[in-house]
């Protein structure tokens, strides 16, 4: 039921009005307005639908900047949400006098997915604070239920929408930890422990931190440790190597990943660990063992088993072929390899593309462009390379993640090599790849500190 106090004069209706009125004078779809920033075609719908639910902070910081509204429909959306909860003080006091209650009493009544969502999650904190006290399984196995839909939300949804869960419930795992002593629920309280470390380890990852991300991922081998779980050792070496991967410290990311396969771990982890090999392989020269890691990582791949978990915690066929991309391109640059890179990013593309939305990795969408630009840059095709960048280079600044930002510096290096140095088009992308580069990976524009 929509929220009939949502009137033509409220801050919210004039928010959603502002943001139809701009994106029709911007000759922009729904689709289209939400590709450029990040979000799916039903979240821009509903944040044009008068009497829907206010839309997220984040969403509208995103709009206000891609249809160039300078701080106007932030602004709509402050004073809406101090509306929204002047009626929200007015319905508790409603239901504090018994006095029956009204539409106008009940905030943000209708029945959205947000909304249900937003409740359960409330729902299971309760649940979790009242068992607490001595711990139940059902206490233990509600983080089980939390973990797996964070690691799900986290491949899809901006960084700054799933950091403050993630700390939340670490921080809830931990005091359960100082006071439990029951060994099975140990056990699982270790391993709940161990995943959202691992959770936090991508976190710093993605805001560019390595040292912070090697100290949670340090954390997190600990905990696996205690429960004394192999899959999750394996794939917390998986995550290691990919930390050393980015740090340019490509020896240690090659010895992660070959340390990870002695766990034998199950699911797509192992796949996972020889794709990161062999791209680190690659990163030194060293060819023989590129492709040898590349062998290896086709036949567990042919080989693996359902994970337990998704997200953040799976290795689909798609991310698999990101890697195998981005190792070919740096493996050599040969128009050979550039073809053969340009089959696999493309592919990894067309996957992403008909997946669900909370099945689209944004990150390995970013990549797969990124490294279909840099393959046309190696066959001398620089309007291939323009039109791959132009969706990246437009992503809102919370989609822009430390590996994103790195990869598409490199593309600006090489776009100042004396090939290109002279080009009118290669000047106007080296120019609009700065402008990328320059704010903190994925925060909110204007932040100007790390999430710790």
């Amino acid at each position: 039921m929509a929220d009939e106090s949502v009137t033509a004069e409220t801050a919210h209706a004039r928010l959603a009005g502002e943001i139809k009125r701009l994106r029709s004078a911007a000759d922009l779809s729904q689709a289209g307005l939400g590709e450029r920033v990040g979000y799916t075609r039903n979240y821009v719908s509903m944040a044009e639908r008068l009497g829907g639910n206010l839309p997220s902070e984040n969403l509208v910081e995103a709009l206000d900047q891609a249809l160039g509204a300078a701080g106007q429909l932030c602004a709509l959306w402050r004073e809406a949400k101090e509306e929204q909860q002047v009626r929200r003080r007015l319905g508790r006091a409603t239901v504090l006098s018994g006095s029956p209650l009204s539409t106008e009493g009940v905030e943000d009544a209708e029945l959205s997915r947000q909304a249900v969502a937003e409740d359960a999650r409330d729902a299971a904190r309760v649940a979790r604070m009242i068992a607490s006290s001595g711990t139940t399984n059902e206490a233990v196995d509600q983080f089980d239920s939390e973990i797996r839909r964070i690691a799900a939300a986290y491949i899809s949804r901006p960084l700054v929408d799933v950091f403050g869960e993630i700390r939340e419930l670490r921080l809830e795992v931990f005091r359960l930890l100082d006071s439990n002593r029951i060994p099975s629920q140990l056990r699982d309280l270790y391993l709940h422990a161990s995943r959202l470390g691992g959770l936090q380890a991508h976190v710093s990852l993605d805001l560019g931190d390595y040292r912070a991300a090697d100290i949670h991922a340090q954390t997190a081998w600990l905990y696996a440790k205690l429960a004394g779980h192999q899959d999750m050792l394996g794939w917390i070496k998986a995550l290691q190597s990919l930390i050393a991967y980015w740090d340019d410290r490509l020896e240690d990311a090659v010895e992660r990943a070959r340390e990870g396969a002695l766990f034998r771990p199950r699911g797509t982890t192992g796949a996972r660990l020889a794709s990161l090999e062999a791209r680190a392989c690659a990163a030194r020269g060293d060819e023989q063992g590129t492709l040898t890691a590349l062998d290896v990582a086709e036949n567990a791949r042919a080989d693996a088993t359902m994970d337990e978990y998704s997200g953040v915690f799976t290795f689909p066929a798609a991310k698999q072929s990101v890697y195998a991309g981005t190792t070919l391109l740096t493996l050599k640059s040969s128009p050979a390899l550039a073809k053969q890179a340009i089959g696999k990013s493309q592919f990894a593309l067309d996957v992403y593309q008909v997946a669900a939305p909370a099945d689209r990795s944004a990150g390995d969408i970013f990549a797969a462009r990124l490294d279909l630009a840099g393959a046309h840059m190696v066959l001398g095709d620089l309007d291939a390379t323009q039109s791959y960048l132009i969706p990246v280079l437009a992503a809102p600044e919370v989609r822009r993640t430390a590996s994103i930002v790195k990869r598409a510096r490199d593309i600006g290096d090489r776009l100042s090599s004396t090939k290109y140095l002279t080009t009118a088009r290669a000047k106007g992308l080296r120019n609009e790849i700065r402008e990328f580069c320059a704010p903190p990976p994925a925060l909110p524009p204007g932040s100007a500190v790390v999430a710790k």
